[in-house]
């Protein structure tokens, strides 16, 4: 919508907000109005983007760890052609962004951190902000809860919307600014573990408020998200009448396993307390970003929960209660449901090795191997298949290397099988649910010599997704993406059709997409994302029947 400014209004816009730069009436062709004020937007390749856009208050200073708030409207035009800053973080050397942070030493290594707490902003991308009621997918990002950030270039949304949906992506709060729970040291701050989750519900909310003003339909949201990302879809499966945030979802490598419980949570807050020394709110407070980020990277170090140390956690408030009890219970009925994995998804951490080695089954440049199958565990499993995990898998596989039987029951035991069983709990409230395994990988001849075949990693299904295809990241990916007869457009074409057509009906079958049925009980058919994809009936069964009793209930 087009607004005159006089030049007085200007000359006060210009000294008074941050957020605003005043546009004349004639460039103005690409405003809409947000309850928060007018914001500008941007032709970006057959779409307008509109980045920037704040959700809510900036949580520092005296809303550090609290719930996110209200944003202040603004005055004048906030012209939305940049992304905002990342949320604090170490960079993760695997993530790319378009800003670059500041290089700090923690621990005696050099990192690049970000640490700027003015972060809670969106980017939206349309084919018009023009009233009409397009269905809006809100993409939620991944990265352990710790790192990660909207403006990834993986993220992009414009290729999405150029298929006639807004496509949303957003910042949320990381690591201990999101996800530390502070009730026991002062219960004024009880909840804050899952203050995170409160900024994605919070974005969802503003996007549901304003979706006419982008040319979307409030009615009609689909919440996606990969990793964290997806394990926060999840999460917000079991919230509060999660109908009346989104209609559909879509869940891709990450379940209720990932998500915390209550004593997890409380043993993740003492760690981090203990590493910064940390016994006052006061001193948690008064501290910088980097202080805190520094006491964050020392608690990884020495904490026996390591990786795990951030998640949501039932806190019975926000998360009412396990995921797997409350969709089992049809706590999401109304919620149509696509949700998959990947076929490799743990090698995914192999590439951060020198020798591209599995830290979770053999040594590799961080030392010992690190089980992801606690011996217990393993050992209470194994005790009701009357036969040790290995010799199944040995047998199934016809493999005798115990590193690849142990990286393929790692693969089904934290992704695969916990992705299967949560569009199994749903099923029988919703029948309207699909499952997906993506199993493509670089070809061989792409991969360097004497290197590994990691197959279908973790993440991987992410740039046919969006259709933003760099694989420079994955071994080979470099060499592949810069050949021209590659056969990734095709996939990303057949993937990225699925995924708009779930969102616009519920259903992702349409022209240029294989033949997928519904999920059920009787034929679990599953589509196969590959070079010649197509839905298979039951899957390496024989895998899946090993673990039909498990529930993987959250940490």
């Amino acid at each position: 919508m087009k607004r005159k400014l006089t030049m007085a209004a200007l000359l006060i816009l210009a000294s008074y907000t941050a957020h605003s730069v005043a546009f004349a009436e004639e460039e103005c062709t690409l405003c809409t109005n947000t309850e928060s004020g007018t914001v500008q937007g941007h032709r970006e390749d057959g779409v307008v983007s509109y980045k920037g856009i704040p959700y809510a208050a900036a949580p520092r200073e005296d809303l550090r760890f609290r719930p996110p708030q209200p944003v202040k409207p603004w005055d004048g035009i906030l012209d939305a052609a940049a992304y905002k800053p990342n949320c604090p973080q170490v960079k993760d050397p695997l993530e790319e962004y378009p800003n670059k942070g500041r290089t700090v030493t923690m621990g005696g290594e050099t990192v690049e951190v970000y640490d700027n707490e003015d972060c809670l902003y969106l980017n939206v991308w349309t084919p018009a902000a023009d009233q009409k009621k397009r269905p809006i997918m809100v993409f939620i990002h991944g990265g352990a809860f710790v790192v990660g950030s909207a403006s990834s270039d993986f993220y992009n949304g414009k290729k999405l919307a150029n298929r006639d949906v807004v496509v949303v992506t957003f910042n949320y709060r990381l690591g201990l600014f999101g996800f530390l729970e502070l009730g026991e040291l002062d219960s004024r701050y009880s909840g804050s573990g899952n203050n995170g989750l409160g900024d994605q519900i919070a974005a969802i909310q503003w996007v549901k408020r304003n979706a006419s003003s982008f040319g979307g339909d409030p009615d009609n949201i689909t919440v996606f998200g990969e990793s964290a990302g997806s394990a926060s879809v999840t999460a917000l499966l079991a919230t509060e009448k999660p109908a009346n945030l989104f209609k559909r979802a879509i869940a891709q490598s990450g379940a209720a396993n990932i998500i915390h419980s209550p004593e997890v949570a409380r043993q993740a807050s003492k760690d981090i307390l203990a590493a910064g020394k940390f016994d006052t709110m006061d001193k948690l407070l008064e501290s910088s970003a980097e202080e805190l980020l520094s006491a964050q990277q020392t608690a990884y170090a020495q904490s026996e929960i390591g990786d795990r140390l951030f998640a949501p956690f039932i806190d019975g408030h926000v998360i009412k209660d396990n995921p797997n009890t409350l969709i089992s219970a049809g706590n999401a009925k109304g919620i149509s449901l696509m949700a998959g994995a990947n076929q490799n998804e743990m090698n995914y951490w192999s590439i951060y090795d020198s020798k591209l080695r599995n830290m979770f089954t053999d040594e590799t440049d961080f030392g010992p191997a690190s089980p992801l199958i606690a011996e217990h565990y393993r050992k209470a499993l194994e005790d009701k298949l009357h036969g040790t995990l290995d010799e199944r898998y040995s047998a199934i596989m016809k493999e005798t290397n115990q590193s690849k039987l142990r990286q393929a029951q790692n693969d089904d035991f934290i992704m695969i099988q916990p992705m299967r069983k949560m569009v199994e709990y749903q099923q029988p409230h919703n029948p309207n649910v699909y499952l997906y395994r993506f199993k493509w990988k670089i070809p061989e001849k792409y991969l360097p010599a004497e290197s590994p075949d990691l197959g279908a990693v973790h993440a991987l299904e992410i740039p046919f997704v969006f259709g933003n295809l760099d694989f420079s990241w994955v071994p080979g990916g470099q060499k592949y993406s810069e050949d021209p007869n590659t056969n990734a457009k095709k996939l990303s074409e057949q993937m990225m059709t699925a995924w708009t057509n779930f969102a616009r009906t519920g259903n992702p079958n349409g022209n240029g997409v294989p033949a997928w049925p519904e999920y059920d009980l009787s034929h679990r058919r599953t589509m196969i994302w590959d070079n010649f994809s197509s839905s298979t009936i039951d899957p390496d069964s024989d895998r899946r029947k090993l673990w039909d009793q498990e529930v993987f209930n959250p940490l």
